[in-house]
């Protein structure tokens, strides 16, 4: 009679457990990753909007050093962000990113 009753109790205690085990792993997390398409060109520096040209010849640290390339990163929302590497003499070029209005934006 004790084996039957343990038997009985480990059986349902297993058939107990099953089922929330099953039912977490059914459960999708929503709204943990969230995906932002960037979409980023290569543009002529020509091209920049005349705020950031403007930032770029105000700032006397980079104001002399030639663009090397000029990047377009499209944000959601219509947004835009720019990176512009400066060749500034050394093997490791000088890359700074500015919003539309010409603000730098520092990371």
């Amino acid at each position: 009679m004790k084996k039957t009753l343990i038997i009985a109790t480990m059986l349902f205690a297993g058939a107990a457990m099953a089922n929330p085990i099953e039912l977490i792993s059914q459960i999708s997390p929503v709204g943990i990753e969230v995906q932002q398409e960037q979409e980023k060109v290569k543009i002529d520096p020509e091209t920049l909007p005349d705020a950031v040209k403007a930032s770029i010849a105000g700032d006397e640290t980079i104001a002399s050093f030639p663009i090397a390339e000029a990047w377009k990163i499209s944000l959601p929302e219509d947004k835009a962000h720019f990176v512009i590497t400066f060749d500034n003499g050394t093997e490791e070029k000088l890359s700074k990113k500015y919003d539309e209005a010409g603000n730098e934006i520092v990371e």
